[in-house]
């Protein structure tokens, strides 16, 4: 092996993100009948890139498929860094800018 920080395990190249985890917004829950009336996916995902960027790490915020967590007239949401996985059902503007706040908290 040699000291690069890529590895080759079983013919696939591994290579160290430049992030340190990931924030997941289900993009599915807006299209359900039974889904948010007014908090679309885009705009949690722009909401947490904004509340988020002066972590000490760096997360991906990306909008995902089902997470399968399903919560009634919310989005639901998750985050994982380290050995750390938060997950968080947001029916609000408000609420989202919260559990931002709390995963920038959990991840400090």
């Amino acid at each position: 092996m040699s000291s690069s920080p890529d590895t080759e395990i079983a013919g696939a190249l591994l290579v160290r993100p430049k992030f340190g985890g990931v924030a997941l917004v289900c993009g599915e829950c807006q299209k359900r009948s039974n889904g948010p009336s007014k908090l679309k996916a885009k705009d949690v995902r722009k909401l947490f890139k904004k509340e988020m960027h002066n972590l000490p790490v760096r997360l991906r915020i990306v909008q995902c498929s089902c997470l399968g967590l399903c919560p009634k007239k919310a989005l639901a949401v998750s985050a994982v860094a380290g050995a750390k996985v938060l997950a968080a059902a947001l029916q609000s503007e408000d609420e989202a800018r919260a559990a931002a706040a709390a995963f920038a908290r959990a991840f400090s």
